[in-house]
């Protein structure tokens, strides 16, 4: 069809484009390569990861979390490879007249129709999402309308190109299987009274517009803009973290050769971490269920990682050149260090990324720099840091009334038992704060009437210092858990008991890093085990309802939301449900170490929450977690005032036990001091 000037001008702009896509290729490549080794070893779920990567990419299962944008998505994602074969078989037939990949069977007919209608449905797509970008205008989208446009005229562009090709190529009668084109085969219609030059001048210029649309959006998968994620984003998909979500990644802090500790500059993150920055597809799901971005906050996840890649494209080239010395300092100039300090490490962002984009260790790594390398760390946090090194406890109470919480309740210590069948580690709230006092002293009832060989470690205990490491203290976390391990190592037990979720998150994800393996149970799943098994009776009672609060780290760090409904059920509880719930929950605000940091920023996440669970109508609320328990009792009171009450798993569950042995009366009475 193309005459041999036009062959010769095609041929040197699909070689100009092929070089470009290659250069460009290897140059973002090289970008990614100026970060660190990853940790993670990510070759050991490759297999797992590609099929993961490929279930992700053709179901959209991710971007179906919002119906309408998913099917508009997933009509772009098959078309394009369903085009795949189209883009093969137009450009070769450029050069080789009637060549088609499937050559003259019936599976080029099948081909054919499938891509006829796939075109419309791109077009649909197209349509759709460009209304809802420039019409609609949701606040989650970035406002690159220029690219954007860009990008819809060219997908539009092509797939209109496509049929008017075809539509004119069976209207000259030089198309095999003609009737095969469903849609190209009713556009030739159009054609049906032109003839000649005129429909030769249509067919090329149909054929030309198709070819260089086609070539466009070859280019837009490597130029510095959002669609980088056609092609990283599978990529990354593929490589998925082998560590439990969230689990952080252990220093070297004996390294001699480190000039610093943590993230300061962008060559300092894994190349993994680059990776992610590629793969983000700026669509601002990360943001949805985000307790900073809805409580106004200056942390935005989605700028996070597009400032990121920005500077990354920007400064990049520089370290590739050698020049590390004029690298940018990252907080300040790319990240505001409110932002840094802003995050609750809550992992929403990173589960609901479709992309598999790892938001908050890059967080975690800033931190790590300005509070081991800078001594930069609000002044709240460094109390806390100094009272869990000198008193073991955040708040700086005296070691020796670790166990105050326990008197006249006959709760066993370990150091007197050696060993024991369930380790109950009682935790900072749980042995200091007042309110989570209440909640030690509810599990102590329930185990003694369950007949549970249990023990605490009393004084021995100290804080694990969970909150130090989220907050960027790698030094003090390590020391704690060191010393831990050595107090766990001189005792005998099965299973470490746990009312806070940080603590169960530490002793099962964080410390097989350290040597520390453990069988842990958080006391929601504990309660329901002996619920289910029949060794816990309680009294029949009808309650009302009540809305129940997933705690972040018992939740979408560990999968675990049904046992704690299942017990408030057991208490007669009518569990209702909240708009944001399990994998959707909105934090609280206390996680990351936030639970020692005043927030002056924006609203108070705990009232945002409060507000969203008394909307249910519910005047209960129900928790897991003593972190959870104090930011909503604050932020229910806050709007509320005392309309509301928040309750604990263990506390309702105490309350209606048939049996009362001497520990459960004695805990009614509430004795005080050092058993």
């Amino acid at each position: 069809m193309l005459t041999l000037p036009e062959k010769v001008v095609f041929a040197l702009v699909l070689v100009s484009a092929i070089t470009y896509f290659v250069t460009r290729t290897v140059t973002l490549a090289r970008l990614i390569r100026i970060g660190k080794p990853d940790a993670d070893q990510r070759a050991r779920g490759l297999r797992s990861g590609i099929v993961n990567a490929l279930i992700d990419v053709f179901s959209q299962r991710k971007v179906f979390r919002k119906p309408l944008v998913g099917l508009l998505h997933i009509f772009i994602v098959w078309g394009f490879f369903v085009f795949a074969v189209n883009t093969i078989n137009h450009f070769v037939g450029a050069f080789a007249p009637g060549f088609h990949l499937f050559g003259s069977t019936r599976l080029a007919s099948w081909y054919a129709s499938v891509a006829d209608v796939f075109a419309v449905l791109i077009i649909v797509g197209v349509v759709g999402l460009a209304v809802r970008r420039y019409v609609f205008r949701p606040e989650s989208l970035t406002p690159r309308s220029f690219e954007s446009a860009i990008v819809f005229f060219g997908i539009g562009g092509a797939m209109a190109a496509y049929l008017f090709s075809h539509a004119t190529a069976i209207a000259m009668g030089r198309l095999d299987h003609a009737s095969s084109y469903l849609v190209s085969n009713a556009l030739a219609s159009l054609f049906a009274d032109v003839s000649g030059a005129p429909l030769a001048v249509i067919a090329h210029a149909a054929w030309w517009a198709d070819a260089l649309q086609h070539l466009m959006l070859v280019a837009l998968l490597v130029i510095p803009t959002k669609h980088l994620h056609l092609v990283a984003g599978p990529i990354n998909l593929a490589l998925p973290p082998t560590r439990a979500r969230g689990q952080m990644r252990k220093m070297d802090l004996e390294d001699e050769t480190a000039e610093s500790f943590g993230v300061s500059k962008i060559d300092g993150f894994s190349w993994k971490q680059l990776l992610d920055l590629y793969a983000c597809i700026e669509c601002g799901r990360c943001q949805d269920y985000c307790p900073t971005y809805n409580s106004a906050k200056p942390l935005k996840p989605k700028h996070l990682i597009v400032d990121l890649k920005d500077h990354l494209l920007r400064d990049g080239p520089q370290l590739l050149a050698g020049r590390s010395d004029s690298a940018t300092q990252l907080i300040g100039e790319v990240v505001d260090v409110e932002a840094v300090w802003a995050c609750t490490t809550c992992m929403a962002c990173v589960a609901h990324c479709p992309m598999g984009i790892e938001h908050v260790d890059k967080l975690t790594d800033l931190r790590r720099y300005l509070t081991l390398t800078e001594a930069a760390t609000p002044e709240q946090g460094n109390v806390a840091f100094r009272n869990m090194e000198t008193a073991g406890n955040p708040w700086g109470f005296a070691q020796s009334e670790r166990a105050a919480w326990a008197a006249g309740l006959d709760v066993p210590v370990l150091a007197d038992k050696g060993a024991t069948e369930v380790l109950y580690w009682v935790g900072c709230s749980g042995s200091y704060d007042d309110r989570s006092k209440r909640i030690s002293i509810a599990m102590a009832r329930i185990l003694g009437a369950a007949g549970v060989d249990f023990a605490i470690l009393g004084a021995e205990e100290r804080c694990n210092c969970e909150s130090a490491r989220r907050l960027g203290n790698e030094y003090l976390y390590q020391t704690a858990t060191q010393e831990i391990i050595e107090t766990l190592g001189r005792y005998r037990f099965k299973r470490i008991l746990t009312t806070c979720p940080h603590c169960f998150n530490t002793f099962k994800n964080e410390y097989p890093d350290f040597g520390g393996r453990f069988e842990v149970v958080h006391h929601a799943d504990f309660i329901a085990e002996l619920i289910a098994s029949g060794k816990l009776r309680l009294r029949s009672r009808r309650n009302g309802p009540l809305a129940f609060h997933d705690s972040c780290y018992l939740g979408r760090y560990n999968g675990l939301y049904e046992a704690p409904r299942r017990v408030f059920e057991a208490a007669g509880y009518d569990v209702v449900s909240v708009p944001r719930e399990r994998e959707h929950g909105l934090c609280c605000g206390a996680g990351g170490g936030r639970m020692w940091l005043e927030e002056t920023i924006g609203e108070k996440i705990n009232t945002v929450r409060a507000r969203e669970l008394l909307g249910t109508g519910a005047r209960e609320i129900g928790a897991a977690c003593p972190f959870c328990m104090t930011m909503l009792t604050d932020g229910v009171k806050a709007e509320s005032g005392n309309a509301a009450s928040v309750h604990d798993v263990a506390e309702v569950v105490a309350a209606l036990l048939e049996d009362a042995p001497r520990a459960a009366t004695a805990a009614t009475n509430g004795g005080n001091g050092t058993p």
